[in-house]
C-alpha cells in the first residue's frame, strides 16, 4: 500500500493512503449477534444526548462522525449509528502504527492484518454477511476538521464515506505524546 504525503503550505505534513482498504464481504455458516460494548472516552455532552453508544467515543471521535454523517446526509444516505466494536477495533489499530512505526490499512500482526481480520478477531464470532470499509488519517498536529477535508478530498476515502450501504461507524483516534494525530474510520455494514 502506497502512502500519500503532502507538504500544506503551513509547514505540516499531511498523510493519507492512496486508496481505501478494499470494502471487504464475508459469508459464514453462524448467526449473527450484535458487537459487544466496551472501550475509553470523554463524551461530549451532545453525543452523549444523540445516542448513549456514542457516551464510548472522544469529542474528537465524535466530531469525525458528525462531520461523516453530515456529508452522508446532504446526499440523502443513511446515517451512520456509532458502533462501540468498531471505536475500539480503530482505536487499537491507530495506536498500533504509532507504536510500530507504520501507516497502512495492513497491519503487521498475525491474525489482525486487515481491517476484516480486525473487526473478527474483537468480534469473536463470523457473522453470516459483513462489509467493512476503512479511511486512514495521520496529522502532525490535532486538526479534525483537515482530516475531515482531506479524506472527501481522496476518492477512494470518500467511497467510503458515501458508500450507501455502511449502517454502523466508528472513529479511533490516537494522539502521541509529542501531539501527533493518528485516525482510523471503520464503517460497517452486516446486511446482506
Amino acid at each position: 500500500m502506497s502512502v500519500n504525503h503532502r507538504l500544506l503550505s503551513t509547514g505540516l505534513v499531511l498523510a493519507a493512503a492512496v486508496a481505501a482498504a478494499r470494502v471487504s464481504a464475508i459469508p459464514a455458516d453462524r448467526s449473527a449477534g450484535e458487537p459487544g460494548f466496551g472501550g475509553k472516552g470523554q463524551p461530549s455532552a451532545s453525543a452523549t444526548s444523540r445516542n448513549p453508544g456514542a457516551s464510548l467515543m472522544t469529542s474528537d471521535e465524535w466530531r469525525f462522525l458528525d462531520l461523516l454523517n453530515r456529508e452522508r446526509a446532504a446526499r440523502h444516505l443513511t446515517e451512520l449509528k456509532p458502533d462501540p466494536l468498531l471505536v475500539e477495533v480503530a482505536r487499537g489499530h491507530s495506536r498500533e502504527m504509532y507504536e510500530k512505526n507504520y501507516f497502512d490499512h495492513v497491519s503487521p500482526t498475525p491474525g489482525e492484518r486487515t481491517p476484516m481480520d480486525r473487526y473478527l478477531h474483537a468480534l469473536h464470532h463470523r457473522p453470516p454477511h459483513a462489509c467493512v470499509g476503512e479511511n486512514l488519517f495521520y496529522c502532525s498536529i490535532v486538526d479534525v476538521e483537515r482530516g475531515h477535508r482531506a479524506l472527501m478530498n481522496s476518492p477512494g476515502h470518500r467511497a467510503n464515506i458515501l458508500y450507501a450501504p455502511f449502517r454502523r461507524g466508528g472513529i479511533g483516534i490516537y494522539k502521541s505524546e509529542t501531539g501527533e494525530f493518528w485516525v482510523t474510520e471503520m464503517f460497517l455494514t452486516t446486511e446482506g
